[in-house]
């Protein structure tokens, strides 16, 4: 009879076991596109970058604001005077030498009244920020499209490594079987090389697509920081939806409103217009309210005593700029012409983003009839590579025939999964080019897993 202890350890070691085969199970399904892109999100430098970036320009606002605001200074100075008569008219001095200390304490409040140059900065920072804003939610936008297409690229990729795996696998049973035929005399030499030619060149594209699927890898691993050896692959029954609404104008209209980029040109095009106030403001007058009080303790002078004096002084200064060597407009001339180059700089990013959007659309649409056209491609390959294999096995095909049946075959199912990639990447790049994109979307796709 089995000792209690015994039972206990062969329980611990089964549910070890079990544990280490749960475990590989999750390991082996790999990552899906959602984990992908929080890695992504957490260790990708390019957005990290820009989100430093965008927290630097956003202290431009308090900057500029302190141009508006009183400043404040102190100034201290303790000194140790010596004077030496060495000969005076005057029968009030005396000769020799005297030594006394001084103290001189200052306090200064200014506060500007008129500044056109610092409203303007102070305008023009606020727009700085939102244009930072506006760059930085792009670019998050920018890396989820960027994580979802490295991540459907490894699909891609290794879809097309299976395909060729799968490929070389079945020349390889027709090239057996041709050399059995060829051993019995019903096949002619010429079919069995070409065989053998198909097969070693499939070989070689078997290794080609395993380094592309090492180097789609390695995209994913440069935007994580971390190796990603394994991810979730998407289901074949992807929804084959048209956009909603199916307007291609309607689409338009929200990428020339909603668009991410085009925004921040925007806002491009107000900082340069803020800029040219700016710099014509040079030319406007500057009215300030100064404050001073001023204390000055001096331990002797000339005539022998100290004395402790306080001064305060209120005043309104006004400062009128009146020849600076051209320099003001020669700056407002700079600003102007700046100005004109962000508009064309805002109208080539809205053409772009029609285009953009066109394309996207476009992609979406005739993608969802390509999906089922080459769908049903797989299908008729499939039975045209059973057709031929078994003309083959009855003596009245080729081996030839069936050689390039199997590639029909496989070619057909590598071009269908590409046009399921496709599909999902144009939807993502539509909802990026008018703005939308989230990570809601991702999420959507990842539900698409298997």
């Amino acid at each position: 009879m089995e000792s209690g202890s015994n039972r206990t350890n062969k329980m611990t070691r089964a549910a070890l076991v079990f544990v280490a085969g749960v475990m590989g199970c999750f390991a082996a399904h790999g990552e899906d596109l959602a984990q992908i892109y929080a890695l992504s999100k957490a260790g990708d430098p390019k957005f990290r970058a820009a989100n430093h970036e965008f927290e630097a320009v956003r202290f431009a606002e308090p900057q500029a604001l302190a141009g508006l605001l009183p400043t404040v200074s102190l100034e201290y100075t303790d000194s140790k005077t010596e004077q030496r008569i060495i000969s005076s008219a005057n029968t009030v001095y005396g000769t020799g030498t005297s030594k006394y200390p001084g103290k001189n304490t200052t306090i200064s409040l200014t506060q500007p009244i008129f500044k056109l140059s610092a409203w303007a900065g102070y305008a023009q920072a606020k727009a700085k920020v939102r244009q930072a804003a506006a760059s930085f939610a792009a670019t998050e936008q920018e890396l989820m499209l960027r994580v979802a297409l490295a991540y459907l690229n490894v699909l891609g990729a290794r879809d097309v490594l299976e395909f060729a795996e799968a490929e070389r696998d079945a020349i390889k049973r027709q090239l057996d079987l041709a050399q059995e035929r060829f051993q019995r005399g019903l096949v002619a030499r010429v079919g069995l090389h070409e065989a053998k030619a198909r097969y070693e060149i499939k070989e070689a594209d078997v290794v080609a697509a395993r380094n592309d699927l090492d180097d789609k890898l390695q995209a994913i691993q440069e935007m994580t920081g971390k190796p990603v050896t394994s991810i979730r692959p998407l289901r074949e029954d992807i929804p084959l939806e048209l956009p909603e609404p199916e307007d291609i104008q309607k689409w338009i209209a929200s990428g020339q409103d909603q668009n991410l980029q085009l925004l921040a040109r925007r806002h491009q095009v107000e900082i340069a217009q803020e800029e040219i106030s700016r710099q014509r403001a040079g030319h406007a007058p500057v009215v300030d309210f100064v404050a001073t009080q001023n204390r000055k303790d001096t331990g002797g002078s000339l005539f022998g005593g100290g004395s402790n004096v306080e001064t305060t002084d209120l005043m309104v200064r006004l400062t009128v700029p009146i020849y600076s060597g051209g320099a003001t407009s020669a700056l407002t001339g700079e600003a102007v012409s700046r100005y004109h180059a962000s508009q064309e700089d805002l109208e080539r990013e809205s053409r772009q983003v029609e285009r953009q959007v066109r394309s996207a659309f476009q992609g979406v649409t005739g993608g969802v009839v390509r999906v089922k056209a080459l769908a049903q491609g797989v299908v008729s390959a499939l039975s045209a590579r059973e057709l031929r294999v078994e003309g083959y096995k009855s003596g009245i095909g080729t081996v030839l025939q069936v050689l390039d049946a199997e590639r029909d075959l496989y070619a057909a199912k590598r071009d269908s999964a590409k046009a399921r990639y496709e599909l999902v990447s144009n939807r993502l790049r539509l909802k990026q080019s008018v703005g939308t994109l989230s990570e809601d979307d991702l999420m959507e796709v990842s539900r698409l897993k298997y």
